[in-house]
């Protein structure tokens, strides 16, 4: 007599993606929040790139973005230099977005530097103003 298996599913990458969001909404976070939802939004989004793309990249990457905001459905994140947000929007922020609209349809992304969220850092340190975006100068050109 040949005894039936029970093979047990697959511990997948949408299975855990999904008990990750399971267990952040049964804490009850008021998501209604900018601020709270884009810190819950990008701990998912972040360990879906750790899946992805593999630990290293994530760390080279990723691994020091702070979610800021979520305005006019777009989640901002901040990275520390110039030079990392323009390498995550060359070569990542395509895969950002799609995993974004697996979680809401309506998201993007946006990747600032620190020196472009704190103008006044560029004031201090002159360097930074001539890797500083157009928008970034036109807006201390201003003051």
């Amino acid at each position: 007599m040949k005894k039936n298996r029970v093979i047990a599913p697959k511990n997948n990458l949408k299975s855990r993606w999904t008990q990750k969001q399971n267990r952040l909404k049964e804490k009850s976070l008021n998501l209604a929040h900018p601020v709270v939802k884009a810190f819950y939004t990008w701990s998912i989004l972040s360990e879906q790139l750790c899946d992805v793309l593999g630990p290293e990249v994530h760390h080279q990457w990723f691994k020091q973005a702070k979610p800021l905001i979520i305005s006019d459905n777009v989640l901002i994140l901040e990275v520390p230099n110039h030079f990392s947000a323009q390498w995550i929007h060359t070569h990542y922020h395509e895969l950002v977005d799609v995993l974004l609209s697996v979680l809401d349809k309506k998201l993007s992304s946006f990747f600032i530097s620190q020196s472009e969220r704190h103008p006044a850092a560029i004031m201090m340190n002159p360097t930074l103003l001539e890797s500083a975006t157009p928008e970034v100068k036109r807006h201390d050109e201003d003051r």
